[in-house]
């Protein structure tokens, strides 16, 4: 892979994990009993793993399952990833002195299983907000 193509699937990875931290913040947000403006507001500024600690919250306060233990541990291997590629990829990595490629297949296995990964829960995260999102609609609004 060269050094281009492993930026730009870098970047495809990392966009899949901010959609993933939106995804849960609407989720968050729908399940918080607020306007979906003030929901989103309370949770900005915070982490993934504190969205996901809130979103935790939030079933147990509505005796809702959203998310399943099943894919909670998929999400902290996502945020164990997203830490790596957001900030020790291009440190820890092995890179080609002359052409500045990624030196290691292992890495860039690694990085195109990482995408397929977060593109699947991103997904599936999504859907799940959608389905949560219909099942209040009639409830209360949600703006």
């Amino acid at each position: 892979m060269e050094l281009q193509q492993f930026r730009i699937a870098h970047s495809t990875v990392m966009e899949h994990y901010q959609f993933i931290e939106r995804e849960l913040e609407g989720i968050y947000a729908t399940l918080s009993g607020k306007r979906l403006y003030d929901g989103l507001k309370d949770v900005e500024t915070f982490s993934i793993n504190k969205v996901i600690r809130m979103v935790q919250e939030q079933e147990k306060i509505n005796g809702k399952k959203i998310i399943s233990d099943k894919e909670y541990e998929d999400l902290k291997s996502i945020c164990q990833r997203r830490n790596f590629w957001a900030h020790n990829c291009y440190t820890e990595m092995v890179f080609h002195s002359k052409t500045g490629d990624p030196k290691k297949e292992a890495d860039i296995k690694q990085l195109n299983d990482d995408i397929r990964i977060a593109e699947q829960m991103r997904k599936l995260l999504f859907s799940k907000k959608i389905e949560l999102f219909h099942d209040i609609k009639d409830k209360r609004t949600l703006w």
